[in-house]
């Protein structure tokens, strides 16, 4: 089954294998795959080459892990969803093009005044008042994002729970004769709090993507300001890189 005279390493054989028997459906999703000392039986490698294949498919999404209880195929529900960085799309429109089967509650709806950071962002007055949206967006039965949003109330639009469950702001906006034409956007890390944890279904303490991002408008007027939390174990960011004509 493995050559050992291949350039390729032999994790990486391995990794191979397991990809066809797991796409092939000999393996089906939500199954606990065998034991790693079957696996090393039947490869005939060691701990070490097992665990390297192992944890290449656990990074593609195909397998996923539970604590004390072991290895498993990972359903639709349970990879990593992947959203490039090149295109403007709103959160909810990138999930909704994908035919995934997504769930939007509204936590919170009202008009308030901006925060400073918020006014700031936007280029509005401090203090102005603005529409504050709070929402979890739950994607094929799991929680994927809690979204903090705010929307200008000079821009004239109405919000109300039924649109902000069906569209998201970009397509919204548009709708209003509104045209989002570039943003800003700010990726790093945090830690969810206790109630973020509760609403993402992770623990306290544990990591999550935040993503911030202001959409512009004509003659690069700010519309829309989001800061987003992700599961980080169900969302990744992927971006095409080109290099460069090198300098003679």
């Amino acid at each position: 089954m493995l050559d050992p005279e291949s350039r390729m390493p032999l994790y990486h054989q391995i990794e191979n294998h397991l990809r066809e028997i797991i796409e092939n459906g000999t393996w089906k999703a939500g199954e606990a795959i065998p034991p790693e000392r079957l696996l090393i039986e039947q490869y005939g490698v060691s701990r070490i080459t097992i665990r390297q294949a192992l944890a290449n498919l656990v990074a593609a999404g195909l397998l996923y892990r539970k604590h004390g209880r072991g290895t498993f195929v990972a359903g639709l529900q349970d990879r990593p969803i992947t959203e490039s960085l090149a295109n403007l799309t709103g959160h909810l429109e990138e999930l909704q093009l994908r035919g995934l089967d997504l769930q939007v509650e509204v936590l919170a709806l009202e008009i308030r005044p901006m925060t400073a950071e918020v006014a700031e962002a936007l280029q509005r007055d401090p203090g102005a008042d603005g529409w504050y949206l709070y929402r979890i967006v739950t994607v094929e039965q799991q929680p994927l994002m809690l979204s903090t949003i705010w929307l200008p109330c000079d821009l004239e639009i109405e919000l109300n729970e039924n649109v902000l469950k069906q569209h998201g702001m970009a397509l919204l906006l548009t709708n209003h004769g509104i045209f989002p034409l570039r943003g800003s956007q700010r990726i790093g890390a945090t830690s969810a709090g206790p109630e973020e944890a509760r609403l993402l279904g992770i623990r306290a303490g544990e990591a999550v993507l935040r993503v911030s991002r202001v959409i512009l408008g004509a003659a690069d007027r700010p519309l829309v300001w989001f800061r987003t939390l992700y599961r980080s174990d169900r969302y990744e960011y992927e971006v095409e890189l080109k290099r460069g004509r090198s300098q003679a």
